[in-house]
Formats: C-alpha cells, sequence, structure tokens
C-alpha cells in the first residue's frame, strides 16, 4: 500500500462538504497528514444546439470573479441516478430539456485534495423551458456562445473552470463535436 490511513477526523461540515484531516504513514515509513474534502459526485453537461453551447456566468466567492462554465451540480440525495441528476441540473441552471443526453465520461476536479467525482453529459435536441435555480444560483446567467467563439475563449484563457475544460476535451476525442 502506498499509503496507510491512520486516523480520519472530521473538521467542518457543511450541506456541501466535509473536511477531514488524516494522519498517515508513507510507505517509507513517514508520518504525515492530508486535508481532505469530502463531496457527492456532480453531474457537468455540455449543452449543444449543433452550432452552440451554452454556458452559465456565475460569481464564485472562492475567487471573488464570475466564471464561465457549463452548467453543473452535486448529486442532491444519496441515491440519485447521475442520467436523473444531469436532466435536473440542466434543466433548473438554464431551462433547457433535451431530446438526447448521454454521459460521455466521469472526471476527477481536485485529486490532491478531494474525493469528488464528476460524470460528464453530452445534451442536444434542446428544448427552452424555464428554469429553476437555487438561491446560490439567483444571480447565474445563461450564454449561448458559438463553438467558433466557445474555442477562441478557451485559447484567450478566458474559460478557467477545470470541469468545462476537461469536459470539452472528453467530447472532443469521443467525436460528439468537432
Amino acid at each position: 500500500m502506498d499509503i496507510e490511513q491512520l486516523s480520519h477526523e472530521l473538521k467542518y461540515e457543511n450541506k456541501w462538504m466535509k473536511v477531514y484531516e488524516d494522519k498517515i504513514k508513507r510507505r517509507d515509513d513517514t508520518a504525515g497528514i492530508y486535508g481532505v474534502v469530502e463531496k457527492p459526485e456532480f453531474f457537468l453537461i455540455i449543452p449543444f444546439d449543433g452550432e452552440n453551447v451554452y454556458l452559465v456566468e456565475q460569481y464564485r466567492y472562492p475567487l471573488k470573479v464570475r466564471t464561465l462554465e457549463f452548467p453543473q451540480g452535486g448529486m442532491e440525495k444519496k441515491d440519485e441516478d447521475s442520467l436523473a441528476g444531469a436532466v435536473r441540473e440542466l434543466r433548473e441552471e438554464t431551462g433547457l430539456s433535451a431530446g438526447f443526453i448521454k454521459e460521455i465520461g466521469s472526471i476527477y476536479t481536485a485529486v490532491g485534495f478531494s474525493n469528488q467525482t464528476g460524470h460528464v453529459f453530452f445534451a442536444k435536441e434542446l428544448i427552452q423551458g424555464t428554469d429553476d435555480k437555487d438561491a446560490e444560483e439567483s444571480d447565474l446567467i445563461v450564454k449561448k456562445v458559438s463553438v467558433a467563439e466557445f474555442e477562441k475563449m478557451i485559447e484567450r484563457n478566458e474559460i478557467k473552470d477545470s470541469g468545462t475544460l476537461s469536459a470539452w476535451c472528453l467530447a472532443k476525442a469521443k467525436k460528439f463535436v468537432h
């Protein structure tokens, strides 16, 4: 075993996360600690209408900036199905529903300190409806952007969300977009 966990102590908890301090022993018998952020799985959706993607812009408090990213959100119930969660998040944040939605892979967001896994979905055949944002999302703005402009935004380093960048790479590698 590379690292042996000696203790796992809860230091902080809220409805979105738990923060632990783990005492560990490495393979060479040296001791150490890890701060571990435990978060539920999340769903990230690439809404695509054939020419455009839909992004959400929102204020991210830890960074003190507004970011552009694909719609995404956490599992709300322990046994929530990934597809049902993706459909829910897409509708809540954008008001969109999809005639076609498929999980195309999974990603890790912060491998150095968190156990969170994200499920990446590709959605097309989009139909606009009404959103159902949470209080934390009240400032969220939906932006429809051409694929060409989205890729220029990536090139200009305007898209910085790691999940959005990873999901786009996954969609391109799997030939969902060109």
